[in-house]
This record gives structure tokens, C-alpha cells and sequence, in this order.
């Protein structure tokens, strides 16, 4: 009895079916893919946030505070970054995951002006150093100055007033954010928004040719939106359509 083969039309009848399950699966698969670093990543805020309360309460309620407002959001001491080590967390805490860009920086933090001990799981360093982390901080500088002269931009539309925080007893600490995901951009008015995020070239591009990142990435013209954490304990999901430029420039947003 002669064996039928499958035809030329018959084979390539299957590799169009297959085509199209993997056009309608792969997306869906990065959806999900996705959805699990943002629960990872809001995890990862809400370990922060408590390590900068525990950090308050042995501080007479005042939070680890940049030096001064040169500093980006993201950007933190490292006698901080020790103290939040000890208090349980990993490096790998400090990076989102959906921030593929940045992640790479896990095995020896992004430093300024300091050293990883692996031996001792610490950092070493002069006064001022300082390690340029995955997520911003919305923080007060130690003099009060972003109080003062630095008004966080958009302060009162959509997801409510805003302020820089000192301390864990500010008033409706459950409103204010602390630890926000990095999503920043470079104002360019060809750019759908007007911005461009993703990679960004930031102010430290021209010194160090070093290209800065936005976690959860839609497009390179458009972030999905990030985790908040609050000085009150919890952390949400807000969409990029609840977010508005709030600081600097490149600007950060949240």
C-alpha cells in the first residue's frame, strides 16, 4: 500500500496555522510575563518603604534624606543602602525587574564613589557616595530645600496633592508617595506626548555615555504606568495615564 505524504499546499496550510498561534499566544504570554513583574516589583517597593520606616524609628521619625537637591530621585547614600541591606533586603530589591536596562547593575550596584563588599554583603565608601537604584525616591532633601524653593510640578491634578515628606509622621501618610517606579523622560515635541521614554539620554550622558531607563515599557513612546508605595505602608499600580511630569529634568514622573 503506497504511504500519502503531505503536499507542498498541506505543509504550508500547517506553518500559516502555527504563524498565527504564535501572533495570537506571544502577546498574550508577555502580557502575563509582565503582570508577574509588577506584583514582583510591588513587592519590592513595599520592602523599601518598610526599611525606610524602620530606618525612621531609629531615627527619631525623620527619613534617610538626600544631601542635597543635585541629587536625581533615584540616587541614595549608601549608609542608607547599608542600613535597608541589614534590615533584610537584597541587591536584587533595589532593581525592577521589568526593567531590563538596569538590571544589570545587580551583580555591583551602579556606584558613585564606592565599593561592594562581596565578603560582607555591604558598601564601602566616603561621605557623599552614593548608588544610583531602580526605583526614585520622593523625598525631601536634608536642608528642606525641595520644601522650600522645589514644588512638585502637576501638584493637585488627578491622583491628588503631592509633597516632599521628612518624616513618618506626616499628615495623611497614607496619600503620600515615597518609593515610586523610575519612568522619566527627555521632552522632545516630535514624540507622541510630547516625550520620549525608555532610553533616555539623561544629564549624565555627555560624562559617562551611559544611557538612563524607564521600567515597564509599553513602547519607547509610552510606559504602561508603575507602582507607587506610600509612606503609609501600601503600594498601588497607577496607569501612565494617572501620571504627570513631577520633577527635574530629564523629568521624572508619577
Amino acid at each position: 500500500m503506497k504511504k500519502r505524504a503531505f503536499t507542498l499546499i498541506e505543509l504550508l496550510v500547517v506553518i500559516a496555522v502555527i504563524a498565527v498561534l504564535m501572533a495570537i499566544l506571544i502577546p498574550a504570554l508577555n502580557k502575563v510575563r509582565e503582570q508577574a513583574r509588577q506584583k514582583s516589583c510591588a513587592s519590592q517597593i513595599r520592602q523599601q518603604v518598610f526599611a525606610f520606616t524602620m530606618y525612621a524609628n531609629e531615627n527619631d521619625g525623620k527619613l534617610p534624606l538626600p544631601k542635597h537637591t543635585g541629587y536625581w530621585l533615584w540616587d541614595l547614600d549608601i549608609q542608607t543602602v547599608n542600613f535597608m541591606l541589614d534590615s533584610g533586603m537584597s541587591k536584587e530589591m533595589f532593581y525592577c525587574p521589568s526593567n531590563a536596562s538596569m538590571i544589570k547593575d545587580i551583580d555591583h550596584f551602579w556606584t558613585f564613589n564606592c565599593d561592594w563588599d562581596a565578603q560582607k554583603q555591604r558598601l564601602t565608601g566616603s561621605s557623599g557616595s552614593f548608588i544610583v537604584s531602580g526605583y526614585c525616591y520622593v523625598l525631601d532633601d536634608e536642608k528642606g530645600q525641595r520644601t522650600k524653593n522645589v514644588p512638585i510640578r502637576n501638584a493637585q491634578n488627578k491622583t491628588g496633592p503631592k509633597k516632599w515628606p521628612r518624616t513618618i509622621h506626616e499628615k495623611n501618610a497614607a496619600n503620600i508617595e515615597l518609593c515610586v517606579d523610575a519612568t522619566l523622560s527627555e521632552e522632545d515635541s516630535s514624540m507622541k506626548y510630547g516625550y520620549k521614554f525608555g532610553d533616555i539620554i539623561g544629564g549624565t550622558w555627555s560624562q559617562i555615555q551611559v544611557t538612563d531607563r524607564t521600567s515597564h515599557l509599553k513602547s519607547v513612546e509610552e510606559p504602561l504606568g508603575g507602582n507607587i508605595g506610600f509612606l503609609g505602608g501600601h503600594v498601588e499600580w497607577r496607569h501612565f495615564r494617572d501620571m504627570e511630569s513631577r520633577y527635574g529634568g530629564p523629568a521624572f514622573w508619577w
